[in-house]
């Protein structure tokens, strides 16, 4: 802008205004060869021509004032130096254009003044400032990265180009292609499926518990019970549902009614529908769904771990009492 400025006040076309006497100007020093000015300097010369040319000179100084202008003038900036002609300020006064002259000169006083109102500032003011607004908080992660960072990166880049070159050859191989295409499908279908069965197989914990978590009651079903009652009282309603649950599993077998068997779990043990020992004559039906609500019960508070209250609790009393057992 500033540039552009400068441009249009040296294309200026003439003026036309009316010429009248005055004393006899005074020739400037630069008339001896083509000055170098900084811009207050050329400011400063600027002014003096315009105040001379308000004076409205007659003919024979304004043919000294243009004999005494240079062919150009020459401005020094912090970017660049720059050359102004001053051919059209000299035809204006050898056409006795005074009052045109006057207002070239003072248009370009004004683009320079302007040049200099927005100067950029000095370049370590530009430094502090900017060093000021890093310093704020918001700015306190920015950071270069770290060479933990660069090296990743790095290795991104290359995995990047081989999976292009590896791309690339095999658009010229359809069949090798496809044969990678679909191996890459296989394996992931497979991984998909091995974690299916993974997740599925983690959830199954009821159905297949740890055998060697197997609990061996030596107690008898009495022994639990108090046990049971005791947690209760503790508020360890969960450990009362697990104590609640051996109190029934041990009162059938001490009965006759279930096999001991301490190697399978409490579904496994459900699952045997309830097989009579081989001492016993009939199965005993009515004991199948106390003992299922037990299990469940078990499965859900122990193993689950979600938890148990006292109406749990209460239920499994109830259960163990459809069981055969004397809660008294």
């Amino acid at each position: 802008m500033k540039r552009l400025l400068l441009a249009i006040l040296l294309l200026c076309g003439p003026w036309r205004g009316v010429a009248s006497a005055d004393s006899p100007p005074t020739a400037p020093a630069s008339a001896l060869g083509v000055p170098a000015y900084n811009v207050a300097d050329f400011t400063a010369e600027l002014q003096r021509l315009s105040k001379e040319l308000g004076n409205h000179p007659s003919a024979q100084k304004s043919k000294a004032l243009r004999e005494a202008l240079p062919g150009s003038w020459t401005v020094t900036t912090p970017e660049r130096a720059y050359t102004i002609p001053t051919s059209s300020l000299r035809e204006q006064l050898a056409a006795g254009k005074t009052d045109e002259a006057r207002l070239w000169v003072e248009h370009l006083a004004a683009g320079t003044t302007a040049y200099s109102a927005s100067a950029p500032p000095a370049l370590d003011k530009a430094n502090t400032e900017l060093e000021k607004i890093l310093a704020e908080p918001q700015f306190g992660s920015v950071r270069p990265p770290s060479a933990w960072e660069l090296f990743r990166e790095r290795i991104a880049a290359w995995m990047e180009r081989r999976l292009t070159r590896l791309l690339r050859g095999m658009s010229r191989y359809p069949i090798g292609g496809q044969i990678l295409f679909w191996a890459v499908v296989i394996g992931a279908v497979s991984l998909i499926g091995f974690a299916v069965v993974r997740f599925l197989t983690g959830r199954d914990r009821m159905q297949s518990l740890n055998r060697g978590e197997a609990i061996a009651a030596a107690r008898s079903w009495r022994e639990w019970l108090r046990i049971a009652r005791e947690e209760a009282n503790r508020g360890d309603f969960r450990g009362a549902v697990h104590s609640g649950y051996w109190v029934g599993r041990v009162r059938l077998e001490e009965a006759g009614i279930l096999a001991r068997d301490r190697t399978k779990t409490p579904r496994e043990y459900l699952r045997m529908g309830l097989a009579p020992a081989p001492a016993a004559t009939s199965l005993r039906i009515e004991y199948l769904e106390p003992l299922t609500g037990l299990t469940r019960r078990l499965e859900t508070v122990w193993y689950a771990n979600r938890g148990a209250n006292a109406e749990d609790f209460q239920n499994t009393l109830r259960e163990l009492e459809a069981l055969g057992c004397r809660l008294e």
